[in-house]
């Protein structure tokens, strides 16, 4: 097994608790345009960045109004779900704060740099990461291997001593089509949906126990190894 010398979160559904509020904005905005959206015709675009997910369930359900209009529409409706409920994944900061010092870390989101600044100066999430990748910062977001071969580029570390934990089919393909090890984040999602990965955690609690077994090269007894 390769040292492990750095690891990089997903954002949505590993570091806020983010994805029931993207849920529910995105029901409200389709019902605008007159569209009743069920949530298994969202979880296809899980992990996808805003212009990937708009288009899809634009083509679905042939909604006409131009893109633009939508986005803006689709912003709107999402900062106001961010500002009344945003919070982090419960065991994500404790987490975080011991594991700092030992390995370098990032992030990798589909979302914009201007969503993510907009919600570490809005609401009370913060940001922990000196190298992150944004959607704005590559020409193929995920499930494209780019972003998580950026991200370890800008922390100077190959994807094989890389560990990602993601939420996402898409995120994790992106991961594995990289090179690096994965974690499935499984928290609220359901298990078997997820492509094979190197380890599966359904909260922090069993997170740190994988990456600290992982970092000290033990044994680990997790079910997908």
């Amino acid at each position: 097994m390769a040292p492990i010398e750095a690891i990089v979160f997903d954002f949505d559904g590993v570091v806020v608790d983010s994805e029931p509020l993207y849920e529910e904005a995105e029901k409200e905005l389709f019902a605008s345009y007159g569209v009743a959206i069920k949530t298994e015709d969202l979880m296809d675009t899980k992990g996808l960045s805003e212009e990937m997910y708009l288009g899809i369930i634009r083509e679905r359900y042939k909604i006409t109004a131009p893109m633009e209009e939508m986005s803006i529409r689709s912003q709107a409706i999402l900062k106001k779900h961010f500002l009344a409920d945003l919070d982090y994944i419960p065991g994500f900061l404790e987490f975080y704060n011991k594991i700092k010092s030992r390995l370098k870390t990032g992030l990798a989101t589909s979302s914009s740099r201007n969503l993510l600044n907009w919600i570490f100066e809005n609401t009370p999430i913060r940001n922990h990461f000196r190298w992150s990748i944004t959607s704005d910062d590559v020409l193929h977001t995920k499930p494209h291997p780019e972003p998580y071969r950026k991200v370890c580029e800008l922390m100077d570390v190959k994807p094989q001593n890389t560990i990602v934990i993601e939420d996402s089919v898409n995120g994790l393909k992106s991961a594995m089509t990289a090179g690096a090890m994965t974690l499935g984040f499984f928290n609220g999602s359901f298990r078997k949906d997820f492509p094979d990965t190197n380890y599966w955690a359904s909260d922090y609690q069993q997170v740190e126990a994988l990456i600290l077994a992982v970092i000290e090269q033990k044994k680990v007894n997790n079910p997908c190894i």
